[in-house]
This record gives structure tokens, sequence and C-alpha cells, in this order.
């Protein structure tokens, strides 16, 4: 009852089954999976795994491995599928073959009387088929008249009469063999037709027999040749597909497992260790990964420690030193707050800077200078209220670049004994100045009126022409100390702007020609516009005092030296009027010139040395700059640059 069988068929068999058996298992799983949200999460995890390195190298593995053996498996069972079909179309004409010989023959032995049709029997074709191990039919014109099997004509599986295209070739065409592929039921086979010649007999009996050789028997042999040997690649494809996934499991992890660790070892050196701790790998290239990481590591663990030691000098220094510093993010949250600071900034750590300022009395002006900076580069000196007092800060909001924080710092600097002295001190150079400049016409006022008693008391009637000597002198001296006090006057309060909006053109205009009519003899006065109208929004009056006495001392230098020309130009730079005053005089010793805008410096024994102070001022109200510098050949030229709005 048991068939016995070879190890191989038991191997082919066992791994057939469990085939089958994985295959119904699977199916089984997926219909009994509820398919709702959890099992597609589970599908969202199988696509997060295939974005594993070692998975995607495993499948990487596997398919190049079973894509070249399954196509091979495929052209190797084709090709011995065509080869055993080649066989036995072969096999088949060779048995028809010796069928018409036997045939034949017999036909040659019969006595005469007896006919063909009747001679030609169904015994006698199972007797030929016994021979030749294949059925045999004969058909009798067109018609089967004798068979080795008549059961295959009952169940319909041969035809009773020949094909149409096999009779044309073999009655009309005069082919000696042919052959079709035809099915039945789901199973294809050969059948192979061929005359059957009687040797020395013509006429229409010997022209009509056709002899077919059904291979029904033989496609079942190669069939289930072929279902074994696919049955056979089939398990041998899964058996390598297991072995590879197998190594390419052992290969992926082999490979994956150093980087496992370099990763972990990465994180350990985020938090501050100094190497990687892990064991060196065998494999030159990791180990010289690893070499490399370990000496990066240690670097950045010194670095980290000389940052820590430098910033907690920086703190402590920032702690000490004699000016408050806060520390800003971008929000403007108080993030380090060092001593000084605190003394003057009712703020803890964590609170906005601003809304505690608001809150605080006399604190106004920070305010204020909070909401005006913004966090971007900006200076002031204002005036706080400290302990009960007014007390002088310069402030300075400074950006930090860079992303992170902190976003800005805010230094606080008390410079109220600074501004004293400073204020003193002016006050004394002020005073030092006024009495040496008082001090100049006194002299000539106090000769004068001696001189005037002398002649009075000695010689009466000369009195009088010495009394309007005398008396121009004096009043004339008094006119110079009142033209003195006006300039220290006016040096000390600029009056407050009175901005219109002006045509600049004009204005210079005016001033040239005013020049032009009362100029010194020698000198002459140009004026160049380089542009038809530029208006701007000034006070005409202080701008052309200020313009004045930069004319004045340009006058001044080309006299001195016999002559010249005296040039002012007006141009458009950007957003800035551009007024240039150039002379032809002699110019500025290099040390001279970073002075000329201090009080009291003049290079004219008759200056008071304010009149470029007061010309400077006149041009920083309207958030202007004045500057100098001496030509590339001879003079002096002075630039004022004023915003047009």
């Amino acid at each position: 009852f048991l068939t016995q069988l070879t190890w191989k068929r038991a191997l082919e068999r066992v791994g057939s089954q469990v085939v089958v058996s994985l295959v119904a298992v699977g199916a089984l799983l997926l219909l009994l999976v509820p398919w709702r949200r959890p099992a597609f999460g589970a599908l969202s995890g199988m696509r997060s795994a295939l974005r594993s390195y070692s998975t995607r190298l495993l499948v990487v593995y596997g398919l190049l491995l079973l894509v070249p053996l399954g196509l091979l498996e495929l052209l190797l069972v084709r090709s011995f599928e065509e080869r055993l079909r080649r066989e036995q179309r072969m096999a088949g004409q060779a048995a028809l073959t010796s069928a018409r010989q036997v045939l034949g023959d017999f036909v040659l032995s019969l006595e005469p009387g007896f006919g063909i049709e009747t001679a030609l029997d169904d015994a006698l074709l199972g007797w030929v088929s016994r021979v030749i191990h294949h059925e045999v039919n004969l058909y009798w014109g067109s018609s089967i008249n004798a068979s080795s099997k008549r059961e295959l004509f009952s169940a319909g599986l041969l035809p009773a009469r020949i094909p149409g295209e096999i009779h044309s070739r073999i009655a009309f065409g005069g082919d000696e063999l042919a052959w079709r592929t035809t099915r039945a039921g789901d199973a294809r086979y050969l059948e192979i037709y061929a005359p059957l010649r009687i040797p020395g007999r013509t006429g229409e009996a010997a022209s009509r027999l056709v002899l077919s050789l059904p291979l029904l028997a033989q496609q079942e042999e190669i069939a289930e040749e072929l279902a074994e040997m696919r049955r056979r690649s089939i398990l041998l494809t899964l058996l390598v597909g297991l072995v590879a996934v197998l190594v390419g499991t052992r290969s992926a992890r082999t490979f994956t497992r150093p980087l496992e660790a370099l990763a972990r070892g990465t994180e350990r050196i985020a938090s501050g260790a100094s190497s990687l701790a892990m064991e060196r790998p065998r494999d030159v290239e990791m180990a010289t990964l690893v070499d490399a990481i370990d000496e990066m590591a240690g670097r950045i663990s010194d670095a980290r420690e000389r940052l820590l030691r430098e910033k907690e000098v920086v703190d402590r220094i920032v702690q000490h030193i004699a000016t408050g510093v806060v520390s800003l993010d971008e929000e403007g949250r108080v993030l380090m707050i060092n001593r000084l600071a605190r003394e003057v900034l009712p703020v803890d750590l964590g609170q906005p800077l601003l809304a505690a300022t608001r809150k605080t009395e006399g604190l106004d002006a920070l305010t204020d200078f909070l909401q005006s900076s913004g966090g971007r580069l900006a200076e002031a000196t204002v005036e706080l209220g400290v302990d009960g007092g007014e007390r002088d800060f310069r402030l300075v909001s400074v950006p930090v670049p860079g992303e992170g924080e902190p976003s800005s710092l805010l230094v606080l600097e008390d410079v109220t004994e600074v501004l004293r002295a400073q204020r003193l001190e002016a006050w004394a150079e002020m005073a030092r100045v006024i009495a040496h400049e008082v001090k100049n016409p006194l002299t000539p006022i106090r000769l004068s009126a001696e001189h005037m008693r002398e002649v009075y008391e000695r010689d009466p009637a000369s009195f009088e022409t010495v009394f309007e000597r005398c008396t121009d002198n004096i009043l004339r001296q008094v006119e110079e100390l009142r033209q003195i006090a006006g300039e220290f006057s006016t040096y000390s309060s600029i009056p407050v702007l009175s901005r219109e909006r002006t045509n600049l053109v004009e204005v210079l205009e005016r001033l040239a020609e005013g020049y032009r009519s009362a100029v010194t003899a020698g000198v002459e006065i140009l004026f160049r516009p380089r542009v038809s109208r530029l208006e701007a929004e000034v006070d005409e009056r202080l701008l052309r005092r200020a313009v004045r006495n930069l004319v004045e001392n340009a006058v001044r230098a080309c006299s001195n030296q016999g002559g010249g020309t005296v040039e002012i130009e007006l141009a458009k730079g950007g957003e800035h009027a551009v007024i240039r005053v150039r002379d032809d005089g002699p110019g500025l010793e290099a040390e001279l010139l970073p002075r000329i805008f201090d009080p009291n410096f003049s290079t004219e024994d008759l200056g008071t040395g304010l009149g470029l102070p007061i010309a400077q001022r006149v041009v920083e109200e309207h958030g202007g700059k004045l500057t100098a510098r001496n030509r590339d050949r001879e003079g002096l030229e002075m630039t004022i640059e004023i915003p047009l709005s």
C-alpha cells in the first residue's frame, strides 16, 4: 500500500508539503487578521523597517541571488521542455515509421482475395501497438478504419476523421509526414500522421490509407516530468533563498553592528564622553573610522573643558566688573545679570526686562531706550532714578549674531562722576579761554584810558584830539568783546532748529553772491551746483551760518597767500545733500588736522577757535557730519553731509 520512495523524491515530497503548509498558514493568518487601524499600523511598521539599511541590504542581497537563479531555472525548464517535446516527436516519428514498415510487410504477405480494409483490423493494430509501444490508428479515406484503442474515439479524445489541414498536406501536398498539437481537456498532446504506402500496390485503395500516432500517454509522462522538475526548481530556489536570507542576515548584522555601536558611542560623546568606548573593529576601514572619531572626541572633550574654564573666567569677570551687563533672549527675557546690574534693575532671571522697567519709577529713559533699540546696536546716555537720586548712565544695546541664545546684551555704565568731571573740566577750559580772550581787548582799553588821563593833566589843549582817538579805540575793543561773548554764547547753546523744506541751490547761490560783492581782492568765489534743484528739511539760518564759517576760513587762507579760488560745490549723494568748500590755501599740517574742531584751537593769531566747532554742532544738530581733508595738490576741503529728510 505504501510506495517505496528514493531519498531524493522523499525530500522533494517533504519540501513540497512544508511549502504548501507555510503558504496555507500565511493565507489563514491574513484571513484572520482584522483589517483595522492596528493592521495598517503594522504595515506602516513594515514600511519603516524597509527603511533600515540592514533590511535593504538583506533584500538587495536576496534579490541579487534569487532573480538570476529564478531566470536561470526558468530558462533551464523551458529548454528541458523543448528538448523533451523534440525527443517525443522524433520517437513518435520513428515509431510511426516502424508501424508503416510492419503494416506494409503484413499487407504484402496477404494471399490474394483478402481486402485491405478487412485485413487491417483493430486486433492487428493492437499487436503493432504492443510492438512499437505507441497507440496506432488507421484511417481509410478520411474516416477511422481501425484503432489499437477504440476507447479514445468513444471518449472523444481523438478525431474520427482526419483533420482538414492534415488531409490537405498529405493528399494534395504530397507530404510523407504531418503533425499537429491538439488539446484533450486541459492537456495538450501531439498527433503524427503519415500515409501508408503498400509496396507494389497502386490505385485508390493504396493511396487512401493514413496512419496516425497520438502521443497521449507520452504527453502525460512529459507533463509529469516537467511538473517534477518545476517542483524541484521551486524547492531549490526556496532553499537558496533561505540560505541567502540567513547569510544576508548574518552579513547585514556583521556590517551594521559596528555602525550601531558607533551610533551609541556618538551619543555618549554628545553627552560628554571623550571616546566611543567600544571595541576596536577588525575591519581596517571601520577601525580607521573609530580611531578618527576617538581622536576627534578627545579634541572635542579638551575644547569643551577649555571652554568651560574660559566661561567660568568670563562669568567671574562679568560679575565683578564695574559695569552692569544683562543678556536677553529673543523675547526680551533676562538670561544673565551681574551684580552691578542687579543693584540698578529690579528684575530676576527669566523675567521680561521691559515689563520690569515699565513698572519701576525713574527708569522711563531706560524703557524708551529698550523700545527704540529693539535689540539692534544702539548707544545713549540717560538719567535714571537710582537709590532716591538721579544718576547718569551710558546705555549700550549690542546684538549677538548667530542663532541661539543670548539674542542681545544690555550694558549699563554709571558715568555720573565722569560726566561731572568732564563738565567741570569743560567749564574750567571755557573760563580760561574767556579770560584769555577778554584780557586781550581790556589791555588796549586800559592803555587808552590812562593815555587820556595823562594828556588831560599835562596838555589839556590837545585833549580833544587824543580823546577822539582813544574813544574810537575803546569802542572798537568793546565791539570785539561783544563779538567774543556772542560767539561763546552761540557755541554753548545752539538754538532749537526750525526746519523747513528748502532749496539748497538757492541758499548757497545767495551766500556765494554776497561774497562776490565784498570779497577780499585776489580771491575768487565759485559756486558749482551738480544738480539744478535739491530740497532738504533744514534750518536755513543756522545752515547758512555754518557754511559761512567754512567760507570765511577759506577766504582767509587764500588772502594770507595773496589770492586764490574758493569753490562751493553742491551734489546729491544717495539720501544726503553733500556741500563741499575747497580753497587753494596752504592747507594744514597732518598732525593739526584732527584738532581743527576743538574749541579754542585756531591757526590764526586773532581767531577765537570757535568757528569750526560752531559749524560742526550745527551740522550734527541736522543729523549730518562735517569732515576735513587736505587736497591732493594744495588747499583744504571741508565736506558737509546732511540727510535730505
